[in-house]
């Protein structure tokens, strides 16, 4: 019998209202300590200001758990809509969440490895080289002395993560019909993210879409992917390569603009490159999976939330892009209609064309400067949904993917045109020359 995986599992109701109280509970006893600690200050004669807010909320959210901090995660990399002190706290929960303690990083070696698990890692360090929601990850020495990271999953998360997905997904719904946010896409996002959290529940599934990875961005000369080490890794553990240049924090500024711009370029290459032609595509590149070197490269960590698009949806996307640099409305419209899953005569196709002629004249052609993917992703949804035009849930994925990396690669250089850097891959791709042969020999050899 086939084992159940976290996402099948059912969410009761009365498991959920439970959730949900101790979740009101977290949340208003942080926010109580907020202001007391204000007031506190007040009666001290200190001025108390707003500022602090920012680091609590990050407190809060770190312990309500995985689901609420990728939500998190995601808002942090949006500097164009939150503040930078919200972004900058916020942040943190990309690898500096509070840590394993010592004897849950125990059980979950035992767990794994058995309780002779100092045999394959005999030289394991407990001070961890970064601290997720759903794992952490430590320095160690197989017994050929390579330097590996383990990436160990925290114990007893599964009933938790799947109980706040179910929430979560319920608030932003509601939250879409509210006038302010109508036509967003958060019902979309909601489900996108809160299915990407489950299944980074499994680790073996990780180790293989990291091997794959790998494979497919190989080409790209600054691009670094860890090898994972497939005997070692499983369901709650992935042993891979360590990368020491990780460890280092590069600020964009000190990069020569020169690095910079080439960092963009790969950067931007290897997403469309997993969008156009490979696929399988790696839709969490927030700053802690996607970390600049001091040697000017870029290392892509953690395919926790890595997504396979459908072939006749990659399709349409590229056409959709080649003809976004264009500025072709009307050829845009046609590759989302066909990627649509429902079309009927209730749709007004005509007024959809026509809002996409608009959209994509206000759009295309425009440099990472002033291409704003929030705005642009807002009114498609807006459209489609005003014109009865069902949207593929696919054609989130690759939304939320280029979501992630703008702002990282609008700090590298703001000037870059990513959709003159997409339009020779989109071409390739057309050609029946993808670059994901070598992924599919290498996904039929696992």
């Amino acid at each position: 019998m086939e084992r159940a995986r976290p996402a099948d599992l059912p969410v009761t109701t009365t498991a959920a209202l439970l959730r949900l109280g101790r979740i009101l509970s977290t949340v208003s006893t942080g926010t109580a300590r907020h202001l007391a600690r204000r007031n506190w200050q007040r009666l001290r004669g200190r001025s108390a200001t707003a500022e602090e807010w920012p680091e609590e909320l990050s407190r809060i959210i770190e312990r309500l758990g995985p689901a609420f901090i990728k939500f998190a995660q995601i808002a942090s990399t949006r500097e164009d809509v939150l503040p930078p002190r919200a972004c900058a706290a916020l942040g943190r929960l990309h690898d500096s969440v509070e840590p394993m303690r010592p004897r849950d990083v125990h059980r979950a070696l035992v767990e794994h490895f058995g309780p002779d698990w100092a045999e394959s890692l005999p030289d394991l360090r407990t001070e961890p080289l970064g601290s997720g929601s759903i794992a952490c990850v430590y320095p160690a020495r197989l017994r050929d002395g390579r330097q590996v990271a383990v990436k160990l999953r925290r114990p007893r998360l599964t009933d938790t993560v799947r109980r706040d997905v179910a929430i979560l997904r319920a608030v932003f719904a509601l939250a879409g019909r509210l006038p302010g946010l109508r036509g967003a896409p958060l019902a979309e996002m909601a489900q996108a993210v809160g299915a990407s959290v489950l299944r980074q529940l499994d680790l073996d599934t990780e180790a293989r879409n990291l091997a794959l990875l790998r494979e497919d961005l190989s080409t790209l000369e600054f691009i670094t992917v860890p090898a994972p080490v497939p005997a070692l890794c499983g369901e709650s553990c992935v042993v891979m390569d360590f990368v020491p240049e990780v460890r280092a924090h590069v600020e964009v500024t000190r990069l020569s603009p020169e690095r910079r711009r080439a960092l963009a370029d790969q950067t931007l290459r290897a997403v469309f490159e997993m969008l156009f032609c490979t696929g399988l595509v790696h839709c969490d590149l927030h700053p802690g999976n996607l970390r600049l070197t001091p040697t000017g490269s870029v290392v892509v960590l953690d395919a926790g939330f890595v997504y396979r698009v459908p072939d006749v949806v990659r399709e349409n996307l590229a056409l959709f892009f080649l003809n976004l640099g264009f500025r072709n409305g009307p050829r845009c419209a046609e590759a989302v209609l066909a990627s649509a899953e429902q079309v009927d005569r209730h749709s007004d196709t005509a007024a959809f064309t026509e809002d996409m002629t608009r959209l994509v004249d206000r759009f295309g052609g425009t440099t990472a400067r002033d291409f704003d993917l929030i705005a642009f992703s807002t009114e498609l949804f807006a459209s489609q949904r005003r014109h009865r035009i069902y949207a593929s849930s696919e054609f989130v994925f690759p939304l939320l993917a280029l979501l992630m990396v703008e702002q990282t690669v609008r700090r590298l250089d703001p000037d870059v045109d990513f959709q003159a850097i997409a339009r020779p891959i989109v071409f390739r791709a057309a050609s029946g020359r993808p670059a994901g042969e070598r992924r599919r020999r290498l996904e039929t050899a696992l």
